[in-house]
């Protein structure tokens, strides 16, 4: 369901921040919130319980073609990015660096900072223009480090890039050096099949495919004895303690089953995003976001013009955007992603994000290009 069907009156152009529910989901969580059990409990309340959970496990684990078992549900994308970089480096054999760019997402360079801390800091590693990993200076990074992980994203958050996870993961191999990866944006936009065969770990968000707020899930190789940060009980094999959000759960597991709608949408939203692009660079915009990135996200900027004011603006016309991450909305300073890829802190204030989903029309783009002209008429007059 789109969000144009909860409020006619209003377009929605912030996929990336979170998506509307996909079908299917608010009955899947109506359903299990009708469950009365604890999933831990031996009684057959509990057993109904968990027996949703181990369905949904399956059905999550199923849509990255992994095993359920190497499953670990979270409360979302941010608490599987903590768990699972700062997990996989406490199990690590070497005691060198951490390895992030800089345009990684917040919540896992958090992750990456702290698991520094404890042991062989972090390098921050050199990113092309278009906001990949710089393949060459990574080989020779971990040829003179002994680093012992490598966070990265496999598709980022605000430019679209999309990571070539194959070339990585066969540095990584090579150099005997660990490989976490932020799959939140990628699931649903990319095939994923692949990926568990080339990472250590990877970190997933319901509500990015549609489905709920509040719960996530981390995927883990077997072989590292990654061991939970907090105290508590045994829930998810000892990893995350802790009752789960079964209803929540329900809800994600809803969503991967209809992934293949929204895989079979990407060839219509690239199309759209394309005309987007374009239409922005005609009316004077600078584009961060290549052809080559995820089929939905265009970043761009216009020279003099605030990015926060023409969300403001765009608002105001019934347009929801964005000027990047919605975790760091709010805040007055430039986005790390856009400074790592070289702009400077005034460019990075200008950047608008604009994403597509499943909901979003041809309709919904030409009006948006519509109501933009003034916008910036205005916004360059008073900002």
């Amino acid at each position: 369901m789109s969000a144009t069907t909860q409020n006619s009156a209003r377009s929605y152009f912030d996929y990336n921040a979170t998506s509307p529910l996909a079908s299917g989901v608010a009955e899947a969580i109506s359903q299990a919130l009708c469950e009365a059990g604890n999933p831990s409990s031996l009684h057959r309340e509990g057993r109904r319980a968990q027996a949703l959970l181990d369905t949904a496990r399956e059905a999550v684990a199923m849509a990255i073609g992994a095993g359920a078992l190497d499953l670990v549900f979270t409360s979302g994308g941010t608490e599987a990015n903590q768990l699972g970089l700062m997990g996989l480096s406490r199990a690590a054999t070497r005691s060198g660096p951490v390895l992030m760019p800089p345009t990684v997402h917040p919540s896992l360079w958090a992750a990456g900072q702290a698991a520094g801390a404890e042991r062989g800091g972090v390098v921050s590693l050199p990113v092309q223009r278009d906001g990949t990993l710089d393949l060459e200076a990574l080989a020779e990074t971990l040829a003179s480090s002994e680093a012992r992980i490598l966070g990265f994203s496999l598709a980022n958050h605000e430019l679209g890039a999309v990571e070539d996870v194959a070339a990585v993961s066969a540095l990584c191999k090579a150099a005997g050096c660990l490989l976490f990866c932020d799959a939140v944006q990628g699931l649903g936009r990319l095939d994923v099949s692949a990926l568990t065969s080339l990472v250590d770990g990877l970190s997933l968000s319901a509500h990015k495919i549609g489905g709920p707020k509040g719960v996530g899930a981390l995927w883990l190789r077997p072989g590292p004895a990654v061991e939970s940060l907090i105290g508590g009980g045994k829930q998810e094999s000892g990893r995350r303690p802790g009752t789960q959000a079964v209803a929540l759960i329900a809800g994600f597991a809803a969503a991967c089953e209809v992934l293949p709608e929204r895989l079979a949408d990407v060839t219509r939203q690239m199309e759209l995003r394309d005309e987007l692009a374009a239409g922005l660079e005609t009316l004077g915009g600078v584009l961060h976001s290549t052809a080559s990135g995820l089929c939905n996200t265009v970043n761009a900027r216009f020279p003099g013009v605030l990015g926060e004011l023409l969300v403001t603006g765009l608002d105001l016309a019934g347009v929801a955007a964005s000027t990047g991450a919605a975790c760091s909305s709010g805040t007055t300073e430039a986005s790390s992603v856009l400074l790592g890829i070289g702009l400077t802190e005034g460019e990075a204030m200008e950047a608008l994000r604009l994403s597509i989903g499943p909901g979003t029309t041809a309709a919904e783009v030409g009006s948006l290009l519509g109501a933009l002209p003034p916008i910036l008429a205005r916004a360059r007059r008073f900002g």
